[in-house]
């Protein structure tokens, strides 16, 4: 349980951080961050904490560490860039930076795996794994963004409601206390508009579209999720830091 609570510490250590850093209230002049002990007595949180909170800020591009000087926020991307490391759910990292993200419509559906329109890349199921799969559209400041198709192991992840589907669907699986998320493997590639999501984006049959796919894992190894997110190419932008 200890572990399981430090976990969610650092979840909410990380977003107050990226708060405060974009709201420029945190950095000097030279946008050089507090050090440790001053960070610890601002956040009441202990080294560890912080420390697990400046590494995923790190891996995220938010910031960097100048050896023998100190920690600085990096220089940010282009508004409406989501950071392809992003742990924070798609909605908490644009909504940082002033936009609004919505959910049009949405559905979920109780299926086993061998009716879902795709598989896992890294993992087998077998064909009778229950599973609730799920459809979002989902728009950035009222223009089609996003069209979510994902399935979710009902083992694992329970009962998901409604009005879930309409706010934060990873916010609601990180605060599951009985969930230790571990890692994602993430690949995107170009494909070509279908009619079903070309009816949201408002573009014709075949016109491209930007298509992340992700397998969710626990910490155990245990897939507990996986989706392809479908993007407009026109509102799809994307960055990620990469330490030379």
């Amino acid at each position: 349980m200890a572990q399981r609570e430090s976990s969610l510490a650092i979840s909410a250590l990380v977003k107050q951080l990226i708060e405060e850093i974009q709201q420029g209230n945190i950095a000097d002049e030279h946008h050089q961050l507090p050090t440790e002990p001053a960070l610890m007595t601002r956040y009441n949180v202990t080294r560890y904490t912080l420390r697990q909170a400046l590494g995923q800020l790190g891996k995220m591009g938010y910031i960097y560490q100048a050896h023998g000087i100190g920690t600085f926020v990096r220089p940010r991307v282009e508004q409406g860039a989501v950071s392809i490391q992003n742990v924070a759910g798609l909605t908490a990292e644009l909504e940082r930076q002033g936009k609004k993200v919505t959910t049009q419509k949405a559905t979920i559906t109780p299926v086993i795996a061998d009716q879902a329109a795709f598989q896992p890349s890294g993992s087998t199921l077998a064909p009778d794994t229950p599973m609730w799969e799920i459809k979002r559209q989902r728009c950035l400041d009222g223009v089609p963004y996003q069209f979510e198709h994902s399935y979710y192991l009902r083992d694992i992840v329970g009962d998901i409601p409604d009005s879930v589907l309409y706010g934060s669907l990873f916010e609601f699986i990180a605060n599951n206390e009985s969930l230790k998320l571990g890692f994602q493997d993430k690949v995107m590639d170009a494909r070509a508009v279908t009619p079903e999501i070309g009816a949201f984006f408002k573009l014709p049959v075949g016109a491209p579209m930007l298509t992340m796919r992700d397998d969710s894992y626990l910490s155990s190894g245990q897939l507990f999720a996986f989706s392809q997110l479908n993007y407009e190419y026109h509102q799809g932008k994307f960055f990620m830091f990469t330490k030379l």
